[in-house]
């Protein structure tokens, strides 16, 4: 302890003998310049402004630092006389936040942070490792060393504003607050309660700066708030940003290409390596290291371009995963492991600036990097890169309303400007070209000889297909199907709605397969399928020269299987016309899985908690209840059986041939027998009487058999919704998870008040039967009262 406080002490004075020095240095050139000018109100105003410029340093006043994402801010001041610092750290929201100090790297493990909230005070833990549960992540330091000073956390105007001195060099071994260049981390949590981060980033702190007189600039900035525009970065300069990385086609989309729900710059970490390194619209569009979020739009700024495709989609490809995901398409050109990532592509580009752009608010408004470093995200640029246009929504759907196709801004003809040719669209394959969807294009020539030559391409690697039907629905309909894996496109027909891929579709004998210069190939990131066909052929759907309905399907890799998405459209081979048709029956279903949830997420557990709450009914009302409700549900669950019968046979799909469909089979049956097993109930027992043994065992029966059908009936409507995302293209969609989740939220609060319901009131009937014989024999009218309304109920449901 002597020899630190030695080292403090020496410290100190050289800190003080620093800012004297410092401050005589900048009056010696104040007088050396004035000298030179010969003036003496020179003299006056240089000295003066030295004075000012050394009032406005760390030691004498708060210094504020914006951190990255615009949430928080950190203000400062180094205080002389005892050696310590005191920090301040406001976050814009009510919710916990933190400041680690670390060593050179963006890892947490071992650092030492000052955590709070409104609802926590001020205190100091030891980071252990990124982990689950959050509790193993952080241990509190011993009371010892909680050596904070004037600590607090408060939430003032809705802002958490967090406050606390500590000392600097303190001997917090590895990592000591010092007067050079410090590493600490920031984040913040999604509510009062300390947990998982919400967000975090690592940042720089140099303390040196901060008492150096001579630096005229704000001290201990973490990022400037300069644009290109101010004239601060120009070409030549060396740029290190640590961001998304976006392509400018999803950029200018809007929205990302496979998952138009989300908007590009608000949430680029839901982009997924699929779309970003797969599909040669978005990769040929060109690449982007996108800036921070903006505190007031929540976009993010449009950051920087970069000129060096190859470097993005190489760094990229090897971090991301290969691995299936249930919430992202997967990345088939990546080489990484389930641990890693598929979606949100973070790094740190070190660049060159090659030009401004064209200062515009757009992607190519924006400064051009050459000479790319890609490297990962947790390397911590020593300089930040200064701010680009943040954009607001507005402008995001101004420039999405241009794509694919955007006009020229008309231009003042002050002076002759260059016209410049914009680039032709590529031209089609064959005759006529028909977009299927963004991912997806259909080509044709109609031959002389009787013949079609198609040609299908698909921005990915899976296997590709159109059908040929008579009324839009898949079952009965003809169609070609081709992928890598298989080998040569071949004619199928279609037979069931099913999820295995033999029951689904047959292959044409040997004779049909008449398919000529048939090919199909993985080539510059696309799968191209091409045949010629002929359009009239026995026992097959006739293409004619007119009106056609048409099928259209792809899968997300290429062993033929479940579709990841398909179209219906009808097209006039003569005129090319083209216009996407309604999938059938889609209204239907939608109707049976409501009707269900009516049945068996409302008015089933109704009736039980009828059953189960009966002490709050006079006389035979809960029963009237639980019987009425309980039939509804049933006459319900009849339609709902019906609508699935009668459309799985329209569609031409096998009955009962998922699980889904043998459940709603077995759940129907055992139904009906549970509703003609109440009305055949053995009777209650008269006043003074036993319960028989088949009354016993019917009661047991009976409540076994509605409980099973309740949680049957949970598993299948959670069934149902995953199975109609899958027909109609929503699985892994937004829509899909809120329906999901908003249905568990649901049922977890129906579970709730049926347990909780049926605890209180056995522990209220159990009490009850407790009391105490009265002289006068009360409780036993109390047993006869109790089961003379039992046989009242009984005689009136039988009636």
């Amino acid at each position: 302890k002597k020899k630190n406080n030695i080292a403090v002490n020496k410290k100190q004075k050289a800190y003080s003998s620093k800012k004297n020095s410092m401050r005589f240095l900048s009056v010696l050139a104040a007088l050396a310049a004035a000298k030179s000018h010969n003036s003496i109100l020179t003299v006056l105003v240089l000295t003066i402004s030295t004075f000012v410029t050394a009032a406005a340093d760390c030691s004498s006043n708060f210094c504020e630092s914006v951190l990255k994402d615009g949430f928080l801010t950190l203000r400062y001041k180094l205080n002389e006389p005892d050696d310590t610092i005191t920090m301040e750290v406001t976050y814009e929201g009510d919710a916990w936040v933190g400041l680690a100090f670390s060593d050179a790297s963006e890892s947490m493990g071992g650092s030492i942070a000052v955590m709070a909230s409104s609802e926590v005070r001020p205190q100091k833990y030891q980071l252990i490792a990124p982990t689950f549960p959050v509790e193993s992540a952080f241990e509190l330091m011993p009371p010892e060393e909680q050596t904070l000073v004037d600590a607090s956390c408060e939430l003032i105007d809705g802002q958490t504003v967090l406050k606390f001195t500590t000392q600097l060099l303190a001997d917090e071994t590895p990592f000591a607050i010092s007067l050079g260049e410090n590493h600490l981390l920031w984040a913040y949590g999604r509510s009062p309660t300390i947990g998982y981060h919400s967000n975090r980033s690592p940042f720089t702190l140099n303390l040196a700066k901060a008492i150096d007189d001579s630096d005229v600039e704000t001290p201990g900035t973490v990022i400037p708030t300069a644009s290109p525009a101010d004239g601060e970065m120009k070409v030549g300069d060396d740029i290190c940003i640590t961001g998304y990385i976006m392509d400018s086609y999803c950029i200018d989309l809007g929205h990302f290409l496979d998952n138009d729900d989300t908007v590009t710059l608000r949430e680029p970490e839901e982009h997924s390596f699929h779309c970003l390194l797969d599909v040669p619209v978005c990769y040929n569009s060109g690449f982007n290291v996108l800036g921070e979020k903006d505190a007031q739009t929540g976009l993010h700024c449009l950051g920087y371009r970069i000129d060096d495709t190859e470097a993005v989609l190489a760094a990229g490809r090897a971090a991301g995963s290969n691995v299936q995901s249930d919430t992202h398409y997967t990345c088939d050109t990546c080489s990484g492991g389930a641990s890693d990532a598929v979606a949100g592509y973070r790094a740190t580009v070190k660049g060159t600036v090659k030009e401004m752009g064209d200062g515009t608010k757009s992607v190519t408004g924006q400064p051009l990097l050459s000479n790319i470093q890609m490297l990962d995200a947790s390397v911590v640029c020593e300089s930040p890169a200064p701010q680009t246009v943040c954009l607001s929504m507005d402008d995001v759907e101004q420039a999405a309303a241009q794509v694919p196709v955007s006009e020229p801004e008309p231009v003042e003809e002050t002076e002759p400007v260059e016209e410049t040719e914009e680039p032709e669209p590529e031209p089609c394959s064959l005759d006529f070209c028909v977009e299927l969807s963004v991912s997806y294009l259909l080509a044709y020539t109609v031959n002389g000889d009787g013949t079609i030559t198609m040609e299908l391409t698909y921005d990915g690697n899976g296997w590709v297909g159109i059908g040929f039907s008579e009324n839009g629905m898949m079952v009965g309909s003809d169609a070609v199907i081709g992928s890598t894996d298989v080998g040569i496109p071949q004619k199928y027909r279609l037979t069931a709605l099913s999820v295995d891929t033999d029951t689904a579709i047959q292959l044409m004998s040997p004779e049909e397969q008449t398919l000529t210069d048939a090919t199909v190939e993985f080539k510059d990131g696309q799968t191209v399928m091409k045949f010629t066909k002929i359009m009239k052929e026995p026992n097959q759907i006739e293409i004619s020269m007119g009106n056609n309905i048409m099928l259209g399907a792809y899968g997300a890799r290429p062993t033929i299987g479940l579709h990841a998405r398909k179209m219906g459209f009808a097209i006039n081979l003569s005129s090319g016309a083209a216009e996407e048709k309604a999938i059938p029956f889609m209204s239907a279903w939608l109707a049976h899985g409501i009707i269900a949830f009516i049945a068996w997420g409302v008015l089933v557990p109704t009736a039980v908690q009828s059953a189960i709450m009966r002490s709050l009914f006079k006389g035979p009302l809960w029963f009237k209840l639980h019987q009425n409700i309980n039939a509804t549900a049933m006459a319900l669950t009849v339609v709902v059986f019906a609508i699935g019968v009668a459309v799985t046979s329209k569609e031409g799909a096998v009955h009962f041939e998922n699980s889904h469909e043998r459940m709603g089979l077995a759940m129907f049956i055992i139904a009906t027998l549970q509703v003609l097993d109440g009305a055949k109930r053995p009777h209650a027992p008269g006043s003074g009487e036993e319960k028989t043994l088949s009354r016993k065992a019917w009661e047991i029966g009976h409540r076994l058999g509605g409980v099973t059908l309740l949680a049957c009936g949970f598993w299948q409507m959670d069934s149902g919704i995953k199975l109609y995302a899958i027909k109609f293209n929503g699985a892994g969609s937004s829509q899909e998870n809120s329906v999901i989740l908003g249905y568990w939220v649901w049922i977890g609060f129906v579970v709730a008040m049926l347990v909780i319901g049926g605890v209180y009131f056995k522990l209220l009937r159990s009490e009850m039967k407790s009391v105490d014989q009265n002289d006068d024999g009360s409780k036993e009218e109390q047993v006869n009262t109790t089961a003379h309304i039992s046989r009242e109920v009984d005689e009136e449901a039988d009636a």
